[in-house]
């Protein structure tokens, strides 16, 4: 996929926002698949239009898109989506999100090269946990968790945090697949974290800690 142009539905409320979005985009090389401003438009978009990548605001309006990414992530566990928010307050929303299975989270005041990052990702397969976000979505996990992993689970987990797929990993570290979802199940669950993200989360964290 690297080669190609990818794909991507905007979903936000605010137009001067989601036209920013748009023109970042573009300027990025990426191209606009589709765009919606409320939950019902966002629903028909994305079940009427093919897609490499998805970008929903959090929070649109009055209501939150948690509801439609879980939907969404029931049909298709491997659904690309990638979640923006400037909301920093209560972090419910991307909690649901994370345990749904949402596999991109990324702030609205961060660099835009992180949202481009994420975007490209979740797109290939893989995860991207903004560095603003990391303590959030970690759900209070301690750093020094990160002791009891391996040196391969670590590096794996590492490996994910900057964006690579499991097949990515698996060739990058002359394994097989499944010896990496292996390492990621294992890495996950000393670290008492519920989903891969939340590891991811944890990895991220503590390099902001070193």
């Amino acid at each position: 996929m690297a080669g190609e142009q990818l794909e991507v539905i905007v979903v936000d409320d605010h137009l001067a926002m989601r036209r920013g979005i748009e023109l970042l985009l573009g300027e990025a090389g990426f191209r606009i698949a589709g765009v919606a401003g409320s939950l019902q438009e966002a629903r028909l978009v994305l079940s009427r239009r093919r897609f490499d990548v998805a970008l929903l605001d959090v929070q649109l309006g009055e209501h939150s898109s948690v509801g439609l990414v879980q939907d969404l992530l029931r049909e298709d566990p491997a659904a690309p989506i990638v979640l923006y928010t400037g909301y920093t307050g209560s972090d419910s929303a991307l909690h649901q999100a994370v345990r749904a299975g949402a596999r991109g989270f990324v702030l609205k005041s961060s660099p835009a090269p992180r949202l481009t990052d994420a975007l490209r990702a979740v797109a290939a397969g893989g995860t991207y946990v903004d560095p603003g976000l990391a303590a959030k979505l970690a759900e209070g996990d301690e750093v020094q968790r990160l002791g009891s992993l391996s040196p391969r689970e670590l590096e794996v987990l590492e490996l994910l945090a900057d964006g690579l797929n499991g097949q990515m990993i698996a060739e990058r570290l002359f394994l097989s697949p499944e010896t990496v979802r292996t390492h990621v199940r294992n890495a996950t669950s000393k670290l008492g974290a519920r989903t891969r993200v939340q590891a991811v989360a944890l990895v991220v964290r503590g390099r902001g800690a070193s």
